[in-house]
């Protein structure tokens, strides 16, 4: 990653709730971000917010313990620093040299080998003062860069300028700010799918198969590791759980497929890893003493019965539906395919007709004769759209190529 380092200042102004988008796409973009705010701006919204959005603890005290040298320690951590939004407040402190908080006192502290952009919000009056026009001069030959604002309809009702310029639009100009030999590397949003589906069939007894989690708690914990936001749909009786990441339980067939149609509707994703072992099969039916029965049959079903008859019935593919059920309608995919054959023409005929029917970008193949005795599952072969091959002997070596591959897809679209 390129751990480019953003201080992000909020000052008092009902505009801050938009700081909030601001933050999550520079982190989503690989950005390192800190947040110092006023305790102004803690009226208009919260740390908590601030700290799960950032990663970080939000700074507001000069004298919190450990942090008396704050004011230093973060200009010296920043490679470039914001004020968003700015109030009129605020921006006549700077340029009169006051420093009576830590925001303020981080500004004297300053680096001017760094940007400094400055995005203000306020009425219309404010914005136009004669005080305010001056310190906006005199901050801007000083170097500061001082954004625009938005003439339109502000809080208070009035129109006019002074309205806090959008959160995207200030993304680009920070984007500008950043010196061109700075390299940045994108940060992943990714939905990992883990685990088996259980089919029940009475309160205790149920079909799956022989997924773990393993391989997929591994990946997500790679990814988390590099940074990536990621969110892992696993198998509630998987037996290893990843640590870094946001989890979601599923149990079913049925579960599984309705969550991953809701949470990609409503999130938008970089990429789906779909690791889940899921059933080809579910419960249709249960025969018992010539009566049918929907399953799951609610108690456990007498084990002196001389004959239990269950008819099964055939899934669709989640796979194939991955892409038409994703908010991002350019999400990359990337579906595992497990065989069990030592023919590698039946492996790469199964790997084709998934990549087909899936459209996905590339396809990991893992066979049953690479399973050692404490099912820990190993020899993967990832395949791309062309078919061309790549080997990755663990989970560890296959989640850094794979990081590779998406990130160089992305960047190539």
């Amino acid at each position: 990653m390129s751990n480019y380092k953003i201080l992000f200042k909020i000052s008092g102004s009902i505009a801050a709730y938009k700081s909030a988008y601001l933050i999550s796409k520079l982190v989503q973009n690989g950005f390192e971000v800190r947040v110092v705010v006023t305790e102004s701006a803690l009226k208009f919204i919260g740390k908590a917010t601030l700290e799960g959005l950032s990663g970080s603890m939000v700074y507001s005290d000069s004298f919190a313990d450990r942090q008396m040298m704050s004011h230093i320690n973060l200009v010296r951590w920043a490679d470039l620093t914001i004020l968003c939004p700015a109030s009129a407040n605020t921006i006549n402190k700077f340029a009169n040299g006051i420093a009576d908080n830590l925001l303020t006192s981080l500004f004297l502290a300053h680096d001017w080998t760094k940007p400094y952009l400055i995005a203000p919000a306020m009425n219309t009056l404010m914005y136009q003062h004669p005080a305010t026009q001056s310190s906006l001069k005199k901050l801007e030959e000083w170097g500061v860069k001082i954004l625009p604002t938005v003439e339109g309809y502000l809080a208070c009702g009035d129109i006019g300028k002074g309205k806090l310029l959008e959160p995207d639009e200030i993304f680009e100009y920070i984007l500008c700010s950043i010196p061109k030999n700075v390299t940045l590397v994108k940060r992943l949003k990714i939905l990992v799918t883990s685990g088996g589906t259980k089919e029940s069939i009475d309160g205790v007894r149920f079909i799956t198969n022989l997924s773990t989690g393993r391989t997929g708690a591994l990946i997500a914990d790679y990814f988390s590791r590099k940074g990536h936001t990621v969110i892992c749909l696993l198998a509630k009786h998987v037996t290893v759980t990843p640590s870094g990441c946001n989890k979601i339980l599923f149990e079913s067939f049925n579960d599984l497929n309705q969550k991953l149609e809701r949470i990609l509707a409503e999130n938008y994703f970089d990429c789906v890893i779909h690791l889940a072992a899921v059933s080809d099969y579910s419960l249709e039916t249960i025969e018992l003493r010539g009566e049918k029965l929907s399953p799951p049959v609610n108690k456990k079903i007498d084990s002196e019965n001389d004959r239990l008859v269950i008819n099964l019935k055939r899934n669709f593919k989640i796979a194939d539906r991955l892409k038409s059920y994703s908010k991002n309608k350019n999400v990359l995919l990337v579906v595992f395919k497990y065989t069990n054959t030592f023919d590698s023409e039946e492996r790469n005929t199964a790997v084709k007709k998934l990549m087909n029917s899936s459209n996905s970008d590339y396809v990991v193949l893992n066979d049953q004769s690479n399973r050692t005795s404490d099912d820990v599952q190993n020899n993967f072969t990832i395949f791309d759209k062309d078919m061309e091959s790549f080997a990755a002997v663990t989970a560890e070596e296959l989640s850094e190529n794979l990081e590779q591959f998406l990130l160089k897809t992305i960047e190539g679209k």
